[in-house]
């Protein structure tokens, strides 16, 4: 069985993203080069469906072999983003990420409700300049304050190749610029959240957890007028954090879709804002979520301890990111 493909050590990395596991980089190939690739041979690529799941651990690195369909394509780079893992005591490696992806996840969903993951080995070379590029950016404070002195793991030879969604123009809930569109296309990115309330939810909360956990952030936020501290130590607040209930998103009445994507997108036409929560109305994607999120209940204070698979399966349905494809002549995908 052929090796796992190995990006090339010239390929150029940009860096778009980084949550607390992962980083994500746009590949740049170089300048002789139109395909990145591999080193010259046909490999079998593990391919794992069509979403991208949330970080995960790997284990012994010997013999790595592909776990799942193979793909001979030389271009498997094209229309594709790099996630790599972070040097982080919850990091999983990546083919344990991408083995429990396969076999619990994926069988939840059909393949055109998920986004395209393929596995590759990442030269360490790479791996270096990357984390010299984030010891500059934060010299130059271009990395959140909240990331910095984490880098990626050197011990990792794995990395991730993901559908590039942002190929299309992309509106998410972070964005605070508004959108143009793509042959009146958008992509529009949303995380669900918890659609069903936390087991450990007092039996009369007012609040679901998400809102529950917004409001208690911001009651301790050095922002807060009624918090003592002094607004010299304050840390500056994520512009664009959408401030809205998940519970909505699931909601018996549509005025509760249309005010939460209002809420999302607050910078988007009334038209569009129309659109987007007609078509994310009782959609099938998030009532399936809804329903996994019911069964797979093992959150909470008195769930299982945080490391077990019960647990990462649990959050897993409720850390994952929804793309709905907005076709402004009303025809819309999800």
């Amino acid at each position: 069985m052929d090796p796992i493909p190995e990006l090339s050590s010239d390929i150029k990395l940009h860096y778009l993203a980084e949550g607390g596991v992962n980083i994500v980089y746009r590949m740049i190939l170089p300048a002789a080069e139109d395909q990145v690739l591999l080193q010259h041979q046909p490999s079998e690529i593990p391919h794992y469906g069509s979403s991208t799941p949330p970080p995960t651990e790997i284990d012994d690195i010997d013999n790595l072999e592909p776990d799942i369909a193979t793909d001979t394509d030389t271009n498997i780079t094209s229309r594709k983003l790099l996630r790599l893992r972070k040097n982080v005591r919850y990091g999983l490696p990546y083919r344990e990420t991408a083995h429990d992806f396969r076999t619990q996840i994926r069988p939840l969903f059909g393949d055109e409700e998920l986004v395209d993951q393929i596995m590759v080995r990442v030269p360490p070379s790479i791996i270096h300049r990357c984390n010299a590029d984030l010891q500059e950016k934060e010299r130059l404070g271009q990395r959140p304050a909240i990331r910095c002195g984490v880098y990626l793991a050197e011990d990792e030879p794995l990395g991730m190749l993901v559908t590039d969604m942002t190929t299309v123009t992309t509106t998410t809930t972070t964005t605070t610029t508004p959108p143009t569109t793509s042959a009146g296309v958008n992509i529009v990115e949303l995380k669900p959240k918890w659609l069903v309330q936390s087991p450990s939810a007092p039996a009369k909360a007012r609040r679901c957890r998400t809102c529950a956990l917004r409001d208690m952030k911001r009651a301790d936020s050095p922002l807060n007028p009624q918090n003592p501290t002094t607004l010299a130590t304050a840390v500056a607040v994520q512009p664009g954090k959408a401030q809205f209930c998940p519970l909505d998103l699931t909601s018996d009445n549509e005025n509760d879709m249309q005010r939460t994507i209002r809420q999302i997108f607050p910078y988007l036409l009334p038209k569009k804002i129309d659109t987007i929560a007609s078509a994310l109305y009782q959609h099938p994607i998030l009532q399936k979520l809804l329903s996994l999120q019911r069964i797979h209940n093992e959150v909470g204070l008195n769930g299982p301890s945080p490391g077990s698979k019960e647990t990462s399966m649990s959050m897993t349905l409720r850390d994952c990111s929804v793309f709905l494809k907005v076709c402004y002549s009303f025809l819309v995908s999800l």
